[in-house]
């Protein structure tokens, strides 16, 4: 098994019609969620990202553009890192081109979310944090992957209580 570099990014890509590019992971853990993952052997930020959407997504890069990002104590599949369990996030914000070819190993259900069902699905995520929804019910309906709560609030693309958002934060730990 791998062990955690410690280091994810993230990519959030937005269409013209202001819907953003989503997948329910195929993977632990659960959740809808934009293309990320480890910096790895990828050297930079910027490299990781453009990788992962290929990867995830089939679709290019071509532009980025740093929108937040810090350290989360969320955990993932591989063995803890030298800092423990949890990732330095660098976030951007993605123009891409190409034509949508998802990976059946990582994403499932990838389809482009207007903002007010991205608030349904963030709400889904505080009513699982809250205990209104089962383990079992949220893997089934998944809402918004609890680590990108924090990510998809600072960018004002959704809009969470900070208590609300301190409960799903528990969910990432």
């Amino acid at each position: 098994m791998k062990t955690c570099d410690n280091t994810s990014v993230g990519i959030v890509i937005t269409d013209h019609q202001s819907r953003y590019l989503m997948f329910d992971r195929a993977t632990f853990p659960p959740g809808t969620a934009p293309a990320a993952g480890h910096i790895d052997d990828h050297g930079t930020a910027e490299n990781a990202g453009r990788a992962e959407v290929e990867e995830e997504l089939g679709l290019t890069v071509t532009g980025l553009t740093h929108v937040t990002g810090s350290w989360r104590d969320n955990p993932c599949r591989r063995l803890p890192g030298a800092r423990g369990t949890g990732h330095d996030w660098t976030v951007y914000q993605a123009t891409v081109t190409g034509d949508l070819t998802p990976s059946a190993r990582e994403t499932k259900n990838v389809r482009w979310i207007a903002p007010d069902a991205l608030q349904e699905l963030a709400d889904r995520t505080v009513a699982y944090a809250q205990g209104r929804i089962t383990d079992a019910e949220f893997e089934a309906a998944p809402g918004i992957e609890a680590v990108w709560m924090q990510w998809l609030a600072n960018i004002a693309a959704i809009r969470i209580n900070p208590d609300d958002l301190l409960r799903v934060d528990q969910l990432t730990r």
